[in-house]
């Protein structure tokens, strides 16, 4: 495995005390779980000891960490508290005189910068934001306040927003470059960068693009208290209190790994672990005990039963195997190891490469009943291992091809979601990767995995009977491919064929 410079060096599992054989078995159990993985890596002693892509995924996929982008901005916090620059016990809406409400509610005023930090506001549900909504520092003094802050847990993503904001009023910088001093030691690229409010600051609470070996350095010095090749890059005791339960948070997490108690924008685990918590299994499980960090990057929202089974099977298969001192070399189960490693492709949907009915439906164009997605006309084109489906919106006319038994790499057929700022478009495509595969001989799914600054998941299942196409499309995704998701129904057209 090659070394990257001021980054974490690479040994063996075993030379670390983990045996291939169980992080093999790992590995098999999240194949087994159908998951729209991109990425595992281990890290135990400072030291990467394995690390594996879902093809065409790589090291070098700028990857966006949604969530997990608020232990960042923990962090940030943290430092600036250690320079005397914020306390823990300064009230949130003093930094903003010009933003707050002149008489505003005593449950609001009262809220800290450690309520901002536990997820303890005043709000049930967490002040809304839109894409649409120009400024989301005023977003959080127009919410409904109900309930007194700092007594009970409650998610709130413009928790950390407003957090970024803080952060840029005292310092006159984005929450990165508080971080750049830190990012500069442990070799992160400048080309980290975060995801923008329609304001114009960076989003911490969900925005953070990162490579999953700069999030494997940054959790591995935050599992390490802040210390680094004998400096201490981060406050260690800020540090041991963030990643300890400072809040109950078990009333609506199900999940054992999400209802363990909440930190400093961190998630308490099980064996007194903490978790970098995102969106779509982005993940960093740091156990301090046993000086070890997973972590997992994906998206991965549309099964949410199969995506426990990333926690469930590692303290089933791998935690129990975890030896304090090196273990004897397994080049058998090494070898059985990095085999199954370079196997792993993107998930693609599964069923046949071909079908009977593709001769018939082929090029033939579908008018469409008015339907939620706002399809007026559908036609799918097959060309040996690949296909596209063409669709006709107010929007224009669109393609979208896919592949079988392979991806095909495209731009997603918009052009007006996001860009790096929220609500400003990026004026292309969104880079994805498309499968299809026939299910039964008149059903094709089709897998859409739109892989940019951007994540998301689009799945469009197509029943062709007779004359008639029937679709239903599935989406997950955050502020994008709103447009997709419904139920849409056609028939043939008098003639097929012709452009779309």
């Amino acid at each position: 495995m090659p070394s990257e410079r001021n980054l974490l060096p690479y040994t063996i599992p075993e030379q670390a005390g983990v045996p291939s054989a169980a992080i093999e078995t790992y590995l098999k159990a999240l194949q087994a779980q159908k998951l729209a993985l991109h990425d595992v890596l281990m890290v135990r002693h400072g030291q990467i000891i394995f690390e594996a892509y879902w093809k065409p995924m790589d090291e070098t996929f700028r990857h966006r960490l949604y969530s997990c982008s608020k232990s960042f901005v923990s962090c940030a916090v943290g430092l600036l508290i250690e320079q005397g620059l914020l306390s823990l016990e300064d009230k949130a809406i003093s930094f903003f005189p010009d933003k707050a409400p002149a008489n505003p509610h005593p449950w609001l005023a009262m809220m800290t910068i450690r309520d901002l930090l536990r997820m303890s506001t005043c709000y049930e549900r967490g002040a809304s934001y839109r894409p649409s909504d120009p400024d989301w520092e005023a977003t959080f003094f127009t919410d409904e306040i109900s309930h007194r802050p700092g007594a009970v847990f409650s998610y709130c993503t413009t928790a950390t927003t407003m957090l970024c904001m803080i952060i840029k009023r005292v310092t006159g910088k984005e929450f990165t470059q508080v971080l750049r001093p830190v990012f500069d030691a442990l070799g992160v690229s400048e080309a980290l960068y975060c995801i923008e409010t329609p304001c114009g600051h960076e989003w911490g609470g969900s925005g953070v693009m990162a490579t999953p070996r700069e999030f494997a350095a940054f959790a591995n010095l935050v599992l390490h208290r802040g210390a680094h090749e004998g400096k201490q890059l981060l406050p260690r005791d800020y540090l041991l209190e963030a990643t300890s339960k400072q809040i109950d948070n078990s009333i609506d997490h199900a999940s054992v790994d999400e209802g363990m108690g909440y930190g400093y924008q961190f998630w308490m685990t099980r064996e007194g672990g903490f978790l970098f918590n995102g969106m779509g299994c982005q993940f960093a499980l740091c156990l301090p005990d046993k000086d070890f960090i997973l972590i997992t990057n994906g998206y991965e929202e549309l099964n949410k039963k199969g995506t426990a089974e990333i926690f469930n099977a590692f303290w089933r298969e791998v935690y129990p195997k975890l030896a304090d001192a090196p273990l004897p070399a397994d080049e058998t189960a090494l070898a059985a190891l990095l085999r199954r490693a370079d196997g792993l492709e993107l998930l693609r949907p599964d069923g046949a490469v071909d079908s009977p009915a593709a001769a018939r439906v082929n090029g033939v164009t579908y008018e469409m009943a008015e339907n939620q997605m706002g399809l007026r006309r559908v036609r799918f084109e097959f060309n040996g291992d690949q296909g596209v489906m063409r669709y006709e919106t107010e929007r224009g006319r669109h393609a979208l091809p896919f592949g079988f038994g392979k991806q095909v790499a495209c731009e997603f057929p918009e052009t007006h979601y996001n860009g790096k700022r929220i609500g400003a478009p990026l004026g292309r495509g969104l880079k994805c990767q498309v499968s299809a595969a026939w299910q039964r001989e008149n059903e094709l799914m089709i897998y859409c995995h739109v892989i940019d600054m951007h994540l998301a998941q689009l799945r469009i299942a197509a029943s062709f009977t007779g004359e008639d196409v029937t679709l239903r499309t599935a989406k997950h995704a955050e502020f994008i491919l709103q447009e997709y998701a419904g139920f849409a129904s056609g028939t043939a057209g008098r003639q097929s064929g012709g452009e779309m």
